[in-house]
């Protein structure tokens, strides 16, 4: 029978040791046959009470050169010793996936299983550590189900951390060191069945439909439509969001900072005009090019250029041009009139911002942030040499921004399926006698309400060409892929709200100003 393992992780110097040498040495464990297994020297010993613990110590140099020494010596002492569990002190530098690899070698794997992974962490400098001591650390956390917070000073800070652990971990459970009592039962209770918390919860959304609809129909809300209206927008987006969060990724983990900051062109005209090339090339909607954006803020690309390739991308991509294209019966004049005014109003946008940047910093350091490398510059990569171990940290950092960004995408995708729901009316109504100006106003709101695909919202633009001018009809199509609802929620994962809030502003000025001149002059 495969013996229990539990892990305790946490940087040097966070107190495992310590804490290792309180919770074995309780009393009531006596009896009980354990091994501890050590991956690094602190300055404190562990020091069995009872003389039931017993140790092995391995330093990292010996987990790097002679990995499977390690594993051989634990084999044999397993097999040779009689034991009750195991207990792992994980090295706070080294990846936990190498501790995952050790354990799942074929002569380990049959002698134990990890059942529960604990972190230890250090409130006085846990925020100062996440995002400049690599990979590690933060996957530590990723991976752990406990973490057990020390040298906490106030309420406020405890709250600050659990907030920090939450946005790497989300469902973590978090207790102060003082709480061993409650730490025990909760380490030692039996887990519950995935397939009994899956089951439970698609019991309790069965009876809420049930319950909750008649209810909100009884107001005169469209419950089916909602949903229908949610279901297709997640849809339409989670395939764009997915090739943008891998796109964005091997630009994080395959792409020197050097090597952008080197190869990218340093005029402005010319790293605007590779935006644009990039825009056209990349069959990615507005839902994709905002972790590609963030990551090339990240590696160094000026912000004014980047921001260019934000705003034109989801106006001029192929998909974008074909859909254009069907929604309006091949008429070139409108599909040519949406790309130049995407790609004028793009770049007066980036010039925006060159000649007035933004005060203070531009990247929030969201939950990703904290989980990977904020800066782009990932300073373990030197030291992955192979091919797997790069993949590995590239498959993480997709998963990581997936969820990221996705929950964000979640929540925008939910408040515009209302708008699209119960407020269309609304606008259509505001639009009777109103001018030019304000017509595109108009639909430039209710672009950003309903926040459509851009692969997708020009076929909802032609409904309304016999409703509102085709000035209207190109505000829609320009401003709305550019900034809606759902982008404005994903860009807060990474983003400053001051930042977003100027960004918004000013594309909302500047496509208005770009539709209605040339409308009024007679080029549209």
């Amino acid at each position: 029978m495969a013996l229990p393992i539990y892990v305790v992780t946490g940087f040097l110097d966070a107190g495992k040791t310590t804490f290792l040498n309180d919770l074995l040495n309780r009393s009531d464990w006596q009896d009980f046959k354990i091994l501890l297994i050590q991956f690094e020297n602190g300055e404190e010993e562990f020091h069995s009470r009872y003389g039931n613990c017993h140790s092995l110590t391995f330093p990292k140099k010996v987990l790097e050169l002679l990995p499977e020494q390690i594993i051989q010596q634990i084999g044999g002492y397993i097999q040779s010793h009689e034991l009750d569990e195991i207990w792992i002190e994980w090295n706070g530098i080294v990846p936990f996936a190498q501790l995952q690899d050790l354990l799942l070698h074929p002569s380990l794997r049959r002698l134990g299983s990890i059942k529960q992974v604990l972190h230890i962490a250090d409130a006085a400098n846990l925020e100062n550590l996440l995002g400049r001591t690599g990979a590690a650390l933060p996957e530590q956390i990723a991976n752990c189900d406990f973490a057990v917070v020390r040298n906490v000073g106030s309420a406020d800070s405890f709250k600050r951390i659990r907030k920090v652990l939450n946005g790497i971990n989300p469902g973590i459970h978090i207790y102060e060191i003082k709480a061993y009592k409650d730490l025990y039962k909760q380490l030692f209770r039996k887990k519950e069945r995935p397939v009994n918390a899956f089951f439970l919860t698609v019991v309790l959304i069965f009876v809420l439909h049930l319950i909750g609809k008649p209810v909100l129909e009884m107001f005169q809300i469209p419950v089916n439509t909602i949903i229908n209206v949610f279901l297709g927008i997640i849809l339409q987006a989670l395939p764009f969001l997915l090739i943008g969060v891998l796109l964005s990724s091997v630009i994080q983990v395959f792409i020197p900072k050097e090597v952008i900051e080197r190869r990218f062109p340093q005029s402005l005209g010319k790293g605007m005009l590779v935006a644009i090339l990039a825009g056209f090339c990349l069959p990615v909607c507005d839902c994709a090019s905002i972790p590609i954006f963030r990551s090339l803020v990240k590696k160094g690309v000026p912000l004014p250029v980047a921001i260019t390739f934000l705003t034109v991308t989801p106006v001029i991509n192929p998909v974008v041009i074909l859909s254009t294209y069907y929604a309006f019966n091949g008429n070139m004049n409108i599909v040519i009139g949406r790309v130049s005014l995407g790609i004028i109003a793009a770049v007066l946008i980036g010039l925006i911002f060159v000649g007035r940047p933004p005060q203070g910093p531009v990247l929030s350091g969201g939950a990703l942030d904290r989980l990977m490398c904020s800066c782009g510059c990932y300073e373990d990569l030197e030291s992955m040499t192979s091919f797997t171990d790069r993949a590995g940290l590239f498959i993480r950092h997709s998963q990581a921004e997936f969820f990221d960004v996705g929950k964000y995408l979640v929540i925008g995708t939910f408040i515009s399926s209302l708008f699209q729901s119960m407020g269309t009316g609304i606008f259509a109504s505001a639009q009777s006698g109103a001018g030019l100006a304000v017509s595109i106003i108009i639909m430039m709101i209710m672009a950003f309400a309903l926040s459509l695909c851009s692969s997708s919202d020009a076929m909802v633009a032609r409904s309304f060409a016999n409703q509102f001018p085709m000035g209207a009809i190109m505000g829609f199509l320009v401003f709305g892929p550019m900034m809606d609802i759902k982008n404005v929620m994903m860009l807060s994962s990474g983003f400053s709200r001051r930042f977003i809030a100027k960004l918004l502003f000013t594309a909302f000025i500047v496509c208005f100003a770009v539709v209605f001149l040339l409308t009024y002059g007679g080029g549209i």
